[in-house]
């Protein structure tokens, strides 16, 4: 199991989630990657979501960490899309058999006018392997 295809596959499945990202010809603006594609703007809300624990964490302690960034053009969307990732996400397991837990991280503020806000969201995925 991938812990961040599940968390994917979770946000995916989550109507409220994906009723408050920006749609892209139908498809909602969520990625497993660490950079959002080229074809999303500053104004759009979108997430983006990563590993960020070692390589090696998994096989130590059957879990792992990922950020999920809640992005948008008010810090208050940004804000709000967090609030239902941790509501879709937090104490909750996948169809794959992970669990997972979260926290709502500070909110970062746009760099320039190139930039949205965001808000990351940090999620354990504890039974991976």
């Amino acid at each position: 199991m991938n812990g961040s295809t599940e968390i994917y596959k979770t946000l995916l499945a989550n109507s409220t989630v994906t009723g408050y990202v920006t749609k892209k010809s139908t498809y909602p603006c969520i990625s497993d990657s660490l950079m959002e594609p080229s074809t999303w703007g500053v104004a759009d809300t979108t997430i983006t979501l990563y590993r960020v624990s070692p390589l090696s964490y998994a096989d130590e302690y059957i879990q792992a960490n990922y950020t999920v960034n809640c992005r948008g053009a008010k810090q208050s969307t940004a804000e709000a899309l967090a609030g239902y990732v941790a509501t879709a996400l937090n104490r909750r397991s996948s169809s794959g058999g992970a669990h997972f837990t979260c926290s709502i991280e500070p909110v970062i503020t746009p760099v320039d006018s190139t930039d949205n806000f965001n808000v990351p969201v940090t999620v354990t995925v504890k039974g991976i392997k």
